[in-house]
């Protein structure tokens, strides 16, 4: 079985990493490869450097068919919450035969779920979505929390433009900080008065690397935060694909991009990504260079 796992980066690197880490505690009765597709067009250019939403369907719609075309897997996984919104436009019906699921879809779970795990008193708290320009713009996450019955007054959007990259390059998290010393205190404003609790989401694979910065910075301001991280989310949709029997199979990962990773995120991103997932890690260090992914 070969499943696709997307992003415009290497955000969706911690999905495959998680994915793998628990393919390891319980292996499948299947062969599983995890084919890791990076979906940025440059280092210094993809999707929310594009200037019109069209430009970024037509972008995605071409990669998705080289894709097709050239490798074929039987599922797919958006784990970008920009590229995941994209998807739902007309021009993708044509991928159906693909079994296709996004992020948006298990980020919209794991808050619906944290709101009903808590106690009373949180299932008021207002609700900050921390994400890239593009997903905050489309207000995905909003549309879906008030269908949910949230009050659309409690959720908040906050752009982080520039913050994938700053976690990208620096493990030790001084650029990361900088930004977010200004994301941060732009969303409380917004809420009037400091709340006494808050929900804060990570919109974007990239931020859950640095998970334990956004808490830091937020609890400094806010007396009682919950930290939702829907990556691990992700990787239980990405292995509801693969057959709950435990058995024998191998387990292959690779890793695949229309440019050449640079020397900074190969030498930050296997600190990020840890011990519990070496093939994730040996797959980026040996990442395969496919210029044609985005050809046509």
């Amino acid at each position: 079985m070969k499943i696709g796992i997307t992003d415009s980066g290497t955000g969706g690197l911690a999905v495959c990493a998680e994915v793998e880490a628990r393919l390891r505690e319980q292996p499948s009765l299947q062969d599983v490869e995890l084919l890791y597709l990076n979906a940025a067009l440059r280092d210094d250019f993809s999707y929310n450097a594009m200037t019109t939403r069209e430009e970024k369907v037509q972008a995605f719609d071409r990669f998705l068919e080289n894709v097709r075309a050239r490798y074929a897997p039987d599922f797919l996984y958006i784990a970008c919450n920009t590229l995941s919104i994209l998807f739902k436009d007309e021009i993708f019906r044509q991928h159906a035969p693909t079994p296709t699921r996004g992020i948006v879809e298990s980020g919209t779970r794991a808050i619906l779920a944290a709101l009903q795990s808590h106690d009373e008193s949180s299932r008021t708290a207002p609700i900050v979505i921390f994400a890239t320009p593009t997903t905050v713009s489309e207000g995905t996450y909003v549309t879906a929390m008030t269908r949910a019955g949230v009050a659309r007054g409690r959720v908040i959007q906050q752009a982080c433009p520039g913050l994938p990259d700053a976690i990208s390059n620096d493990y030790s998290g001084r650029e990361a900080r900088a930004l977010l010393q200004r994301f941060v205190p732009s969303a409380l404003a917004r809420l009037g008065a400091p709340p006494e609790q808050l929900i804060a989401f990570l919109g974007c694979t990239h931020y859950g690397y640095q998970a334990g910065l956004f808490s830091s910075l937020i609890e400094e301001r806010v007396a009682r935060s919950t930290l939702i991280n829907p990556n691990r989310f992700a990787a239980s949709d990405i292995l509801g694909w693969i057959a709950p029997r435990r058995g024998s199979g191998t387990l292959r990962v690779r890793f695949v991009s229309p440019y050449r990773i640079p020397d900074k995120p190969l030498a930050t991103l296997p600190r990020y990504l840890g011990k519990t997932a070496p093939a994730t890690v040996a797959a980026l260090r040996g990442f395969e260079h496919d210029p044609g992914l985005y050809a046509g």
